[in-house]
């Protein structure tokens, strides 16, 4: 992903970003006991070190064969955009829904359930990351 964003124009400031959901998806919040939920404005998100896959990253990279789950490709997989190619991106593919609360056997099933933004940098959020000694 990192190649992917450098070709796109970005410039990171980490090596490996750290990872949103675009918007609200209460499914992911509840995906596991320890989730916790960070609200951010976009427009606090730098230009330059924000991008976003269209499901997440997993999906968009074509992993889940690796791991013997099923795959669709889809024309916006195997990409990473800019932030200012969201209301495009969504003009052209919608909002992707959220997925029910029904967890069982959803490794199985197509995963197209969210907008995933990833921030490579740390500034936006150095106020939430723990203390470096």
């Amino acid at each position: 992903m990192l190649d992917l964003f450098l070709q796109a124009g970005g410039q990171p400031e980490r090596t490996a970003p750290h990872y949103f959901v675009l918007g609200e998806s209460v499914w992911f919040r509840d995906l596991a006991e320890d989730m916790k939920e960070v609200v951010l404005d976009l427009c606090d998100l730098p230009e330059t070190s924000t991008s976003f896959t269209y499901p997440d990253s997993f999906t968009a990279m074509g992993f889940a064969p690796d791991f013997g789950l099923p795959y669709e490709a889809k024309p916006y997989h195997q990409q990473v955009f800019r932030l200012g190619d969201l209301d495009r991106i969504i003009e052209s593919y919608g909002v992707p829904p959220d997925a029910t609360d029904d967890y069982d056997g959803y490794q199985s099933r197509p995963f197209e359930q969210y907008i995933e933004v990833q921030l490579w940098s740390d500034d936006p959020i150095a106020h939430l990351l723990p203390a470096i000694s």
